[in-house]
Formats: C-alpha cells, sequence, structure tokens
C-alpha cells in the first residue's frame, strides 16, 4: 500500500477516492453530481427487495425505507468510509445486475442540527457517486428535505442535473408534508435550469391527485414519471384496477 493511502486509512479518509473524481460546490462544499438519462426507469424496487432488481429491463432500485434498514453498522457509506473491501464487494455483487439507482433517501429531520442534514446529503452524494463509478450505472438524484432551511443548500452541486426523483411516501394524508413537498418542488423547479424529468415515487393509486401536486412542473415544461412498485400494485390489485 502506497504512504499516500495508507495515509487515508489510517486516518478514515477513503472516501477521498471518491471525492477526488469529482468538484465541490457551494457553501458547505457538497459533492457535484450530474445526471442525464433517456430511458426512464419504469418500475421501483425497495433495496430490501432483491427479488424485484430485475423486475423489468428498466427496473429502479431505491431506498425509500427506514435508514437503519439500509444505513446500519454494515451499510454502504460505512463500507466506503472506512475502506473495508469485503463490504464493498459485497454491495458489488447484490447490485450487479442493476442499471438505475435512485440515490439513498438518507432521512433529514427538522428537530436535529442543520449540519446533521447536511451531512445526509453528503453521505448520499458520496454513495451515489461510488456506485456511478463501480458500477457504470445511472443514480438519479433525489430530493429530500427537511424544512425550508435546507432549500438553500440541497441543491448545491445539482446545477447540471437534467432528471431527480421525489418521494411522498407517508405523506399523502399529511398537509402540512404535502405544503413543504410543493415548496420544495417550486424550488427544485425555479433552480435547476436544466431540469427536464422527474421521476416519482409514490403508493397512490390516484394519478390525477399525484399530477395534480406535481402540477407546477408540468406548468412549467418537466416530464413526470410515475414507475410502478410493489406497494402501489397492491393498492391497485385490491381497488380491481389490476
Amino acid at each position: 500500500m502506497s504512504d499516500k493511502k495508507n495515509l487515508r486509512k489510517l486516518l478514515n479518509l477513503n472516501f477521498m477516492e471518491v471525492l477526488n473524481s469529482t468538484e465541490s460546490v457551494g457553501k458547505y462544499d457538497l459533492p457535484y453530481i450530474a445526471a442525464n438519462i433517456l430511458a426512464y426507469p419504469d418500475y421501483i424496487a425497495m433495496y430490501s427487495d432483491l427479488k424485484e432488481y430485475n423486475l423489468t429491463d428498466r427496473t429502479c432500485v431505491a431506498f425509500y425505507k427506514y435508514d437503519s434498514i439500509f444505513d446500519g453498522i454494515h451499510g454502504l457509506f460505512n463500507a466506503i468510509y472506512y475502506g473495508v473491501t469485503e463490504l464493498k464487494n459485497f454491495y458489488l455483487e447484490r447490485f450487479k445486475n442493476v442499471k438505475y439507482f435512485i440515490a439513498p433517501d438518507y432521512s433529514l429531520c427538522g428537530d436535529i442540527n442543520h449540519i446533521e442534514n447536511l451531512y445526509r446529503i453528503f453521505r448520499a452524494r458520496i454513495v451515489s457517486i461510488w456506485l456511478t463509478l463501480e458500477l457504470k450505472v445511472t443514480v438519479i438524484p433525489n430530493i429530500t428535505y427537511s424544512d425550508t432551511k435546507i432549500f438553500s443548500n440541497m441543491l448545491d452541486g445539482m446545477e447540471d442535473c437534467k432528471v431527480v426523483a421525489f418521494s411522498t411516501k407517508g405523506i399523502m394524508h399529511d398537509k402540512q408534508a404535502l405544503d413543504l413537498l410543493k415548496q420544495a418542488l417550486k424550488y427544485t423547479v425555479d433552480n435547476l435550469k436544466n431540469l427536464k424529468t422527474i421521476i416519482i415515487y409514490t403508493t397512490s393509486i390516484k394519478d390525477e391527485y399525484t399530477y395534480e401536486l406535481f402540477k407546477y412542473a408540468a406548468d412549467a415544461g418537466i416530464k413526470l414519471i410515475i414507475p410502478d412498485n410493489r406497494l402501489r400494485n397492491l393498492h391497485l390489485t385490491k381497488k380491481g384496477g389490476k
């Protein structure tokens, strides 16, 4: 091992290999990412549902679960951060046939320190870039937020993105959360000038309601994509739609 790599190992700076592949942007030096795809996902599989990773030719793996499920001690970020070769190889094998990802959804919270929320965005960027470099796949940036305070930083480094993802999971009956989503959507549309497409993860079967929720983006000429997912299909089945 070279002296430089050994020093990174000693200082827990293994993730610098990921950072050195891009640049840092904004007040808090968030890693730069860019996303543009020609073929959009038609199904979203959850991280924990391995059997669904290749359900279709354009299945996308997402992390819309509690953080403890995908971000425990043996999670991918820690594998990168601590340079654990065996653990990184585990994830390379787990994801070897995946073509699309939505960036990890590290939960942002309104009642924790701002720096912790920023760090969770940072971690999502590190994992996204690592997946892109190691698997040569497309990782769709995920718009995540806790309150309006995070808006001024959450898009730093995403200036050239043409596609992003939003999730409505767990908030469709929460007026306050829906109002915040609309604010985050407006901020995203107004500030990502190259944005062409939004991928929406929702378990709702009422597409007209989802389209109305994202009307600001549609009115700006942005394409809205609502891929199938297991819970959404289950709800459709119960309603007799499928």
